[in-house]
């Protein structure tokens, strides 16, 4: 997978303005210094679908034993920038909730769809998230 992000990278020449970094997530955010993290956690794969009506990132979701809220809260001391990718199933309410409050942040969650149908997530926080108010239909 990160030699199509690399690829990608190049493609979009921005590849001088990236460092890509691979590893336990744990161990990584104790030391690095970063502009944007992406948490890309094990969420369980096809096997999460037996739990489809509600994915909860704090209690279905688990890394070095810590639960999904507490890897972003991780991420975010080192970067107001992270970008979450998550199940389809997680609720839009659970992912807002890990916004800053204090400074009226916004939370931008972007759907992936094959074949019209949602596949995942990706949740977006700080610089990387959109500055426009939702369009509520």
């Amino acid at each position: 997978e990160i030699q199509a992000a690399r690829h990608n990278a190049r493609i979009y020449g921005v590849a001088d303005r990236i460092e890509f970094v691979i590893g336990d997530c744990l161990q990584l955010l104790k030391s690095i210094q970063a502009d944007v993290v992406f948490l890309s956690p094990p969420w369980g794969g096809p096997e999460y679908l037996d739990f489809a009506a509600a994915y909860d990132i704090r209690t279905m979701l688990s890394v070095g034993g810590k639960d999904g809220e507490e890897i972003f809260r991780l991420a975010r001391q080192h970067t107001r920038s992270v970008a979450y990718f998550l199940p389809r199933t997680l609720k839009p309410e659970q992912l807002g909730a890990l916004a800053d409050g204090n400074i009226s942040e916004v939370c931008e969650i972007e759907g992936h769809y094959l074949n019209n149908k949602l596949k995942t997530k990706i949740a977006y926080y700080g610089d990387i998230a959109g500055k426009t108010e939702p369009k509520l239909a």
